[in-house]
């Protein structure tokens, strides 16, 4: 599966494979951990949006910063804040340090992941990229799964064998994250930069443009999923009555499954080239959203829901490869991060307004995430059809 690659990007996927496993035990566990440590909703609503609001202005200046240290040198930096920002969310002191620690996670989001994805695609080349982000991202997704298992089950069983309380339950399940940082930067430690040639970017018009035509359909995508994706589990619960533990199996499932279909993804993105894949799994899941509310049975609506999940997101890798194509070495982790920080700004904007819908009907934020999925789509068609090559 990984035969055709160099060491360097062997242990970049492995890297970033590790780190979405013990993701989940932060992202997971993080609520019910801010609960025990006595904060409402209200704090926890501060928090969350310091560091997606810090990883958002991050991704602007992801580009910048390693354009003047490298790659490496960059994912290092990341790395390190992020460790220190998972310290301080450990040591929860008070208010401010437990801001600070998300602050630091947030840049670490911002700067990780457009630099990510520009140092693998310049060291699999372009014929292998396609192929290489569909199998990063189909690794890191069953090891998110699993890390959804584990941070589920993690602190009923620490308290009911040991009988310590649930907050130091929490906290040493937040705990482990911290081996995320143990394995990622000894890795990026030993692997070699890309050299930058050009520490400037030509800011010319052909530039602007392209990167703003990947980033209007992102930011649509966005909105759209700010608007429903962090209510989903709120959504079970209050339409079918279910429980948080076989919620919890529901996104497992969907995890495992996308994780797996994402190796062969590549096969037919060779056989009808990547814009036509894009729009078609994109296509269909926004009709999935369009008829989700009208569905009556949890097993069914379970079922419908994992698979638009799946559909909708095992393109992004597709979508990070092909945009990494029409971009140079210096130019790479700019646009990358540009692109998501739209993204990112229009999910947080959708996180207010979906809560406003939800409050006024179950149904209303997902005939909008739908139509907003479906623009998305065809303004991205429109942009790149020509390009799709098989």
């Amino acid at each position: 599966m990984l035969g055709g690659y160099n060491r360097d990007a062997k242990l970049l996927i492995a890297a970033n494979a590790a780190g979405q496993l013990f993701l989940q035990f932060s992202i997971f566990i993080m609520p019910f951990y801010l609960s025990a440590l006595g904060y409402g909703m209200d704090q926890m609503g501060i928090f969350f949006s310091i560091q997606t609001f810090v990883g958002g202005v991050f991704f602007l200046f992801a580009g910048q910063v390693s354009l003047k240290l490298g790659y490496k040198k960059t994912l290092i930096l990341g790395a390190f804040l992020g460790l220190l920002g998972r310290v301080l969310q450990v040591l929860a002191i008070n208010f401010y340090v437990l801001a600070l620690g998300f602050f630091l996670v947030g840049a670490n989001m911002g700067i990780r992941q457009p630099n990510f994805y520009a140092l693998l695609s310049e060291e699999v080349g372009e014929k292998l990229r396609h192929h290489a982000f569909s199998i990063s991202f189909g690794i890191g997704t069953i090891l998110n799964a699993v890390g959804v298992l584990i941070a589920g089950f993690a602190p009923n069983f620490l308290i009911e064998t040991f009988g310590i309380t649930s907050e130091l339950a929490y906290r040493l399940v937040i705990a482990l994250a911290l081996l995320q940082f143990a394995l990622v930067i000894p890795v990026l430690i030993i692997i070699s930069d890309v050299p930058v040639k050009n520490p400037h970017i030509n800011w010319r018009k052909e530039l602007v443009v392209k990167i703003l035509k990947f980033s209007l359909p992102s930011a649509m995508i966005g909105l759209g999923a700010g608007i429903t994706i962090p209510y989903m589990s709120l959504y079970f619960n209050l339409r079918f009555g279910q429980t948080l533990a076989v919620i919890s199996g529901v996104f497992f499932a969907q995890q495992l499954v996308m994780g797996f279909g994402s190796f062969v993804l590549p096969k037919l993105v060779d056989r009808i080239g990547p814009v036509k894949t894009i729009a078609v799994f994109q296509s269909i899941a926004a009709l999935l959203f369009g008829v989700f509310p009208s569905i009556g049975l949890f097993l069914l609506a379970a079922a419908i829901y994992i698979i638009r999940s799946i559909l909708m997101n095992i393109v992004w890798p597709i979508n990070d490869a092909f945009m990494m194509g029409f971009f140079t070495t210096e130019e790479k982790a700019t646009a990358a991060g540009i692109r998501r920080a739209f993204s990112t700004f229009m999910r947080g904007l959708g996180n207010y307004i979906g809560g406003i819908l939800f409050s006024l009907s179950l149904s209303y934020p997902f005939y909008t995430t739908a139509t907003l999925y479906v623009t998305a789509t065809l303004i991205f068609y429109l942009f790149f059809a020509r390009y799709n090559k098989v």
